[in-house]
């Protein structure tokens, strides 16, 4: 559908995400550049594997639910994680997409992304549920986590109301501005919230993944090793 807004909505939609968008750049690549500043932790044991290999194995470690203790015997919880986080990509892609090429948000797409967020927003609630009654949840949990998980179910459950009015023609309704006015918020909060931990993680999986690779934990083969077997 066209995408016929008022002019203000389209500021909102287009300039001042542009704004917002390279703030949250900037702040990133501040970040990135003072974690490339770190040098990794001094590895002291011999090197008896690939580190690379370990590198590699740890990047994708996310993708083999079958090699963590708490998703193999808990698929289900796998489940949710890889649909909120689905969720979280589509949410992003609808906010570029509305404005930026409208026809692509067909009815039958719409609904696609309708079903994401509203399941997103379903284990949203859990698991705001979980930090409040789990005990080991609650106690490492801090006011930013709370305050990130309720802001995201709101965030999913707006958008889900935003994109069944859009599916229905409506394009410019009180929640459309809700949703890019939250939008809005989020590309100034993240990059100081516990959100922007996926800037983190390659850091922190590729750090973990040379120490126990280098020693040996993943694969032995290695040329030129500083240990003898024997």
């Amino acid at each position: 559908m066209e995408n016929s807004i008022s002019h203000a909505l389209y500021i909102l939609e287009e300039p001042v995400q542009y704004v917002c968008l390279t703030f949250m750049a900037t702040m990133y690549a501040i970040k990135i550049y003072q974690l490339l500043k770190k040098p990794f932790p001094p590895e002291k044991a011999e090197l008896k594997g690939d580190r690379v290999a370990g590198s590699l194995h740890s990047l994708t470690n996310v993708l083999r639910p079958w090699d963590m203790e708490s998703t193999s015997k808990n698929l289900f919880f796998y489940t949710e994680f890889l649909v909120f986080h689905i969720a979280v990509a589509l949410t992003i892609g609808a906010t570029f997409i509305i404005p930026l090429a409208p026809k692509v948000m067909t009815p039958a797409v719409t609904t696609v992304f309708m079903v994401f967020m509203g399941l997103a927003f379903l284990i949203g609630i859990r698991r705001i549920y979980r930090r409040f009654t789990v005990p080991e949840i609650r106690i490492i949990s801090s006011p930013d986590d709370f305050f990130a998980i309720f802001l995201m179910t709101i965030f999913f459950g707006v958008g889900f109301v935003a994109m069944e009015l859009w599916r229905q023609g409506r394009p410019e309704t009180g929640w459309m501005w809700i949703f890019f006015l939250m939008t809005t918020f989020f590309l100034l909060y993240v990059p100081f919230s516990k959100i922007s931990h996926y800037v983190l993680y390659p850091f922190g999986r590729i750090n973990f993944g040379m120490v126990f690779g280098g020693r040996g934990l993943l694969n032995r083969k290695v040329s030129n090793p500083t240990w003898d077997p024997k």
